[in-house]
């Protein structure tokens, strides 16, 4: 007997451009609340969004964090991984920083191996931040880290379905994801049967402003799904049902990037 799983990704906008991390910290846990994914894959979590109230809402929603031993003098994961704990168990997981060009130490790979706790079904899942410079040197990184990514999926049995989420810094018809493409690794948004808002992900940034400590919500772009950076993607034997870009205008005022939802049948 199958079981379905529901996937969420989000980069969350690192407050280094003079966007406080509050009150987006809130409207992404109410995303979270409404979306109620098993699996969530944040990306850009800079220091002040480990620091401030995320994690406690998270707790507070029933989620866990996973904990991965991080490489030495690294402090802080800028890909993490939390998971639904009264659904899954975690089986083990495992870290990795992206080789070459890096900026903060943010471009790495975290991922755990869960087990449904009902079905007892096993599936893997990882965030990830790829490299962003729109260059040769940004490209040939990218290159790189989807190869790093695609021995990562690897490491889990080849029965074993495996999901990635994050923000790729390229689209699906880019080198890097046909590096992907050549080791198994497929996107979501193209295999999904139900899609819905299926536009580009990445959008022009929402507006702080100081006096009156609000956003301005950031306009969506309307152009092609095809066009996106932020992915959901997989390996191994899975059926995708659903594929989601979340439009509301919280997740406008969050960040830069919509969240992505799937939901996939597995086992």
């Amino acid at each position: 007997m199958g079981s379905r799983i529901k996937l969420m990704t989000s980069n969350v906008w690192a407050d280094v451009f003079g966007n406080p991390v509050h009150p987006r910290d809130k409207l992404l846990a109410e995303l979270v609340r409404e979306e109620a994914p098993d699996v969530l894959f944040l990306q850009e979590m800079h220091p002040n969004w480990h620091a401030g109230n995320l994690k406690p809402l998270l707790k507070a929603l029933g989620y866990a964090e996973s904990l991965p031993a991080l490489p030495e003098g690294q402090a802080l994961n800028y890909t993490p991984l939390f998971y639904k704990e009264s659904r899954l168990r975690e089986l083990s997981n495992g870290f990795l920083l992206y080789d070459g060009l890096n900026d903060y130490a943010s471009k790495s790979v975290s991922y755990a191996e869960f087990e449904i706790i009902r079905s007892k079904i096993r599936f893997a899942a990882a965030s990830t931040h790829m490299y962003f410079a729109q260059n040769a040197e940004g490209e040939k990184a990218r290159m790189s880290n989807a190869a790093q990514l695609a021995d990562i999926s690897r490491k889990f049995p080849s029965g074993t379905p495996f999901f990635c989420g994050g923000d790729f810094n390229c689209s699906v018809n880019s080198l890097p994801f046909y590096e992907l493409n050549s080791r198994g690794i497929c996107c979501a948004s193209l295999a999904a049967k139900k899609k819905t808002n299926f536009i580009r992900t990445d959008h022009k940034y929402p507006v702080y402003d100081k006096e009156s400590h609000r956003y301005t919500p950031a306009e969506l772009t309307l152009e092609p799904n095809c066009e996106s950076i932020d992915h959901i993607v997989f390996r191994g034997p899975t059926d995708i049902l659903s594929y989601k870009v979340v439009t509301d205008e919280r997740a406008r005022i969050l960040s830069d990037h919509c969240p992505v939802v799937i939901t996939a049948a597995i086992g």
